[in-house]
């Protein structure tokens, strides 16, 4: 057994704010982890820093070795297996094996890769990809190019797998088929789950509410201690213009009055102001996806010709 350890992980691309801040997680090899997050969280930059592809601050301490998909073909008109064989070292009865698990001929590794079907494309990456069971596997959106039939292959394919691997996929029906252990990114952290999707929404669901209601009892309370503020001050300030119309023998006993009274509301004020700003620091961010909206506009070209009852008849 060997384990991927991320140890105080920082990254963050030349003049853009951090992806990732202090990160410490250690992922087992042995378990089929989803990666998730929203578009732009970084899903594809951590696979690419897990194999060292990228750099950042921190360590990443491994002695696995690597395969993943997909594979960046360069010579796509050649025959399939020599355009795999530039990129990976590979044997065709490697790929010939692990196609037969896909439903899949290997006669297919003969024509030319640019002639392959999307889905016979996927196919032909996985297999070399799963080729060697030493390898620990990064998947990034194996489904994409997928029709029904062929998503359920892949299904399948993946469920049988013994090796461990890493994939990232929108399609959460599928991963609830294929992962036993969810990594989230949300808000520049990871978030480690043992489960399926299913299992992490509905926690996360849970979170979310009971976050909720506590960010709410927050800021009742920073509204309560706001307008205390705004009582003290006025209740000051009423002194110090009380002060001001007083008689002139009145003024030295009010004046020394009022100056005790500010002192004390400034002191108060203070106190009040970090209650506050404590309470703000307590606050959960709560991410939240907005709803998709459409600026969608009727057509504005004039209507030029209306036909009733049309119908044509051949004079020849």
């Amino acid at each position: 057994m060997s384990n991927i350890t991320l140890q105080h992980l920082s990254f963050a691309y030349p003049g853009e704010g951090p992806l990732f801040d202090d990160i410490n997680l250690i992922i087992d090899d042995q378990w089929r982890l989803g990666l998730l997050g929203r578009n732009g969280r970084g899903k594809t930059t951590l696979l690419k820093l897990i194999q060292g592809q990228l750099h950042g601050k921190g360590k990443i301490i491994t002695h696995q070795s690597f395969a993943s998909y997909p594979i960046n073909i360069q010579s796509p008109n050649l025959p399939t297996i020599m355009a795999i064989q530039e990129i990976v070292p590979i044997e065709e009865w490697q790929i010939a094996k692990e196609l037969a698990k896909l439903n899949t001929q290997a006669d297919i590794l003969w024509q030319p890769f640019n002639t392959l079907s999307g889905g016979e494309q996927t196919k032909v990456q996985l297999a070399c990809t799963f080729a060697d069971p030493t390898s620990f596997v990064l998947l990034d959106e194996p489904t994409n190019h997928l029709d029904a039939q062929a998503r359920q292959i892949v299904t399948q394919y993946l469920h049988a797998k013994k090796q461990g691997f890493i994939i990232t996929s929108h399609d959460r029906g599928f991963l609830d088929q294929v992962i036993d252990h969810v990594l989230v990114i949300e808000a520049k952290q990871l978030y480690l789950q043992q489960g399926n999707y299913s299992n992490y929404r509905a926690q996360k669901d849970l979170r979310d509410q009971t976050n909720q209601a506590n960010n709410e009892q927050l800021k009742k309370e920073i509204r309560r201690l706001k307008a205390t503020v705004q009582e003290k001050q006025t209740w000051a300030n009423k002194a110090e213009t009380k002060k001001d119309h007083a008689a002139h023998g009145d003024r030295g006993f009010l004046g020394a009055k009022a100056a005790r009274m500010m002192k004390r509301s400034i002191n108060l004020n203070q106190r009040l102001n970090n209650e506050i700003k404590a309470k703000k620091g307590l606050l959960t961010n709560i991410e939240q996806t907005s709803e998709l909206t459409m600026n969608y506009q009727p057509a504005s070209t004039p209507q030029l010709l209306t036909v009733h009852n049309l119908s044509l008849r051949n004079e020849e």
